[in-house]
């Protein structure tokens, strides 16, 4: 008997630690369904749809929901195109080629590391891909082979009526394929072409920037024909139609446009962001995608989004109470508050920008941001309070209610008592960027060119920081366990990260790379500090070594806070960025 039961007890161990061992993942809150830009979209029907975008996102659309798909890549990904629903293909940067076969995605060898932008084929054994200085490869529906394409301008798009009558657009080029080979078509104008679509071989159309109109070609001749769209020179991303009479563009400025069979006008502009991909199954059922996960869907009368977003606008600031008790700050005064659930816009009373948020308590908390904008929340209301500046307010923290420090962003430090705020230093120095402290006598401040300021009750000091790198965010467990981050510029226009380490006695640089800058950092514990940066960076310390996580975004990354090392926030710009780190039993 006592085997048994120790066996079962074994068995239970083992099934209790396998169904608790799912790691915490960073996942989206806003916008939903993600927020990566979006690049393009093709689908077999309205029950099948794939778009594709940066950072290997690939979104599918099954009549009634967006999910996402895992693509094996963190290559942007530039165009989708599909013979049928379980035979469909995608290029992108660095030579990617990835194909869906009904069940997965798998890559395929390119032969190329040259950035694809465009794809297309008659069949799938005849398939054609074009991207960066002339590059074009086919597929014969076993390998890529590349062809010659006689121009070393960069290709943006690729269509034809079929495998010998093809046509590849790109920077002043329009070429095309007879079967046997590339030529050019003798239109030289001074044209950005992004897209070439048509209903046939004598009906084709061409788009792009540098122009407001749109070329077409019947088959002999070329004309320019009025797009409707906006007059400017950065104007039509693509083209995609069902018929000769049915026809959608999108631009740069989110507008739809549509050809009737007679002419293109324009519809509506439906997005403050860029639209860069539309399909259509009809005239009744079309789609299109764009910046920060934008998703909009015609059904024949209007166009309304199905992509769910708080705001495009970024977030710059974080900060809580609980894990249901969350507020984050941004551009135009937006504030939205976490209830453990669902993110919910609160009024602000202001459209100046925010930048920072802390509280004592969560009926007691600050807000700063651009022109010495100063609010204050009691649980109920935001109220505006007087700053006595006019300056760019960077951070903020507090000791207490009536112990609370304000950063400009040029040079000086405020201080409220419980009634007023007023200036209490002023460094002539360096710009200020974050503010941290664990005590009334113990509050340190971080700012350009290695800047680290020091207050110990009585006065403001500065610091040795041994480095000369801008310095943006500040976290420490006590006075003598303290982090700072930054980053500074490196040769190539690239730039290499400073993560900085107070160990009571002393600063000293901890690590450094390049590639990316980090902008703040927020712990639980002196093994569970993370750092977020640009380019989506999210770095995790575990007490001994920095590794880099998977943010699943390119998106800069501003501000990073949690209540436990399974709970954490990180918020930024590009479409209200908010990323939510958290175990599966974690709200």
């Amino acid at each position: 008997m006592r085997g048994r039961s120790v066996i079962a007890i074994i068995i239970f161990f083992l099934t209790f630690t396998l169904c608790n061992s799912v790691e915490a993942a960073w996942e989206w809150q806003n916008p939903l369904p993600q927020g990566n830009i979006l690049n393009n979209i093709w689908g077999s029907s309205g029950e099948n749809i794939f778009s594709v975008g940066e950072n290997g996102t690939i979104l599918h659309y099954n009549g009634s929901t967006w999910s996402a798909m895992n693509s094996g890549t963190n290559n942007a990904l530039n165009c989708v195109w599909g013979n049928s629903p379980d035979d469909v293909f995608t290029v992108g940067d660095g030579g990617t080629i990835l194909h869906y076969n009904g069940s997965g995605w798998d890559a395929m060898s390119s032969g190329t590391t040259q950035k694809l932008n465009g794809v297309w084929g008659s069949s799938s054994n005849d398939i054609f891909a074009v991207g960066n200085n002339g590059t074009i490869l086919h597929y014969n529906g076993s390998n890529w082979v590349q062809m010659n394409s006689g121009t070393t301008e960069n290709l943006y798009a690729v269509w034809g009526s079929s495998g010998a009558k093809v046509f590849a657009v790109g920077r002043h080029t329009i070429l095309k394929f007879d079967g046997n080979g590339w030529t050019f078509s003798g239109i030289g104008e001074n044209v950005n072409y992004k897209t070439v679509w048509g209903s046939s071989e004598n009906n084709v159309f061409f788009a792009g920037t540098n122009s407001d109109k749109i070329l077409h070609y019947d088959g002999n001749n070329w004309t320019k024909i009025a797009s409707g769209a906006s007059a400017g020179f950065n104007v039509i991303e693509n083209i995609c139609g069902s018929s000769g009479s049915n026809a959608f563009a999108v631009t740069i400025y989110g507008e739809t446009l549509h050809y009737n069979g007679v002419s293109w006008s324009m519809m509506s502009n439906i997005s403050p962001n860029s639209l860069r991909g539309v399909w259509c199954g009809s005239g009744t059922n079309a789609f299109a995608v764009g910046d920060w996960g934008s998703i909009f869907h015609y059904n024949g009368r209007i166009w309304s989004e199905m992509s769910n977003s708080t705001t495009y606008f970024g977030f710059y600031g974080i900060w809580g109470t609980s894990a249901s008790d969350v507020f984050t700050v941004g551009a135009y005064g937006k504030i939205l508050h976490y209830d453990g659930k669902n993110w919910n816009e609160m009024s602000s009373g202001t459209s100046n920008g925010l930048t920072d948020v802390w509280g004592s308590s969560g009926v007691d908390v600050f807000a700063v941001g651009s022109h010495g904008t100063i609010l204050h929340y009691d649980g109920v209301n935001w109220g505006a309070m007087k700053s006595g500046t006019t300056e760019s307010i960077t951070s903020v923290w507090g000791s207490s209610s009536n112990d609370v420090f304000a950063l400009c962003f040029f040079h000086s430090i405020l201080h409220y008592d419980g009634t007023e705020w007023r200036t209490m230093y002023t460094f002539s120095s360096s710009d200020l960027h974050d503010i941290e402290g664990f005590s009334a006598d113990d509050v340190f401040a971080v700012g350009n060119s290695g800047t680290i300021l020091h207050y110990d009750g009585t006065s403001w000091s500065q610091m040795i920081s041994g480095t000369t790198s801008d310095l943006w965010g500040l976290w420490g467990r006590s006075g003598n366990d303290v982090f700072a981050v930054g980053y500074r510029w490196a040769w190539g226009g690239t730039t290499a990260y400073t993560i900085l380490h107070f160990d009571g006695t002393s600063w000293n640089e901890i690590t450094s790379g390049t590639g990316f800058g980090l902008n703040s950092i927020w712990g639980n514990s002196g093994k569970d500090v993370f750092a977020v940066g640009n380019n989506g960076t999210i770095l995790k310390y575990d007490g001994t070594n920095w590794s880099k996580m998977t943010s699943g975004t390119s998106n800069c990354l501003e501000d990073v806070w949690g209540t436990s090392a399974s709970n954490v926030f990180a918020v930024g710009i590009g479409g209200g960025t908010i990323l939510h780190y958290a175990s599966p039993s974690t709200p």
